[in-house]
C-alpha cells in the first residue's frame, strides 16, 4: 500500500491549549479523556475507510502498533499524552487477488434488546464459527480450529497479548496517568 496513517489518541492538543488558555488541564488524567481520543480516533479512521472505499480504494487496520507503542512514539516523535491507536494502510487492491470482507457475526450476537442476554448468543456463535471456517478456507488462511478456539486463544494470557499485555505501563510512560 502507498499509504500508511496511523490514528493517534491526542490529549498533548488539550493540554497545550489549557496552557495557552491559563486554564486547568486537571480532567486529562482521567482514564475517561484517552477514552474519548480512542474513541475519536475510531471513529475518523471509520470515516476516512468509507470515503476510501468511495474512490475504489481498500484498506487495511493495523493493530500491531500497540504491540511496541514506545517504539512508535518515538519513530513519530510523538509528545507525551498522545499515542498510536492503530495504522491504516490504503491502497488500490489488486484484482488478480480478491480480498473478501470478512464476515461479521450475527446480530443475534451482537444486538440486545431492552438487557444483554448471553443465552441467546450460543445458535450465533456456531453459526459464525461455520461462516469464518468457510472464509478461512476461501482466503488460504491456516487457522488452525475455529473463529471461537481461535479467539480463545488470543485471550488466553498475557503471553498471547503480543506485547499489549504491558499496555497500562506504556500509557504511564508516554504521559498518561489514568485516574
Amino acid at each position: 500500500a502507498p499509504l500508511q496513517l496511523v490514528w493517534l489518541a491526542d490529549l498533548a492538543r488539550l493540554r497545550r491549549i489549557g496552557a495557552q488558555t491559563g486554564r486547568p488541564v486537571e480532567a486529562l488524567d482521567y482514564t475517561e479523556m484517552l477514552l474519548v481520543g480512542v474513541i475519536d480516533a475510531a471513529l475518523a479512521a471509520q470515516n476516512a475507510t468509507a470515503a476510501a472505499e468511495s474512490l475504489g480504494l481498500g484498506t487495511v487496520y493495523i493493530g500491531g502498533l500497540r504491540n511496541q507503542p514506545e517504539t512508535v512514539a518515538s519513530l513519530l516523535d510523538l509528545p507525551p499524552g498522545v499515542i498510536a491507536v492503530f495504522g491504516m494502510c490504503v491502497g488500490t487492491p489488486d484484482p488478480a487477488h480478491p480480498a473478501e470482507v470478512k464476515p461479521r457475526p450475527p446480530q443475534t450476537v451482537v444486538l440486545h434488546h431492552e438487557r444483554y442476554r448471553q443465552d441467546v448468543q450460543d445458535a450465533g456463535i456456531e453459526a459464525y464459527n461455520q461462516a469464518m471456517a468457510h472464509f478461512y478456507d476461501e482466503q488460504k488462511m491456516n487457522v488452525r480450529g475455529t473463529w471461537a478456539v481461535h479467539s480463545a486463544k488470543r485471550i488466553a494470557g498475557p503471553e498471547s497479548l503480543s506485547g499489549r499485555d504491558r499496555l497500562v505501563e506504556a500509557l504511564h510512560a508516554l504521559g498518561f496517568q489514568l485516574k
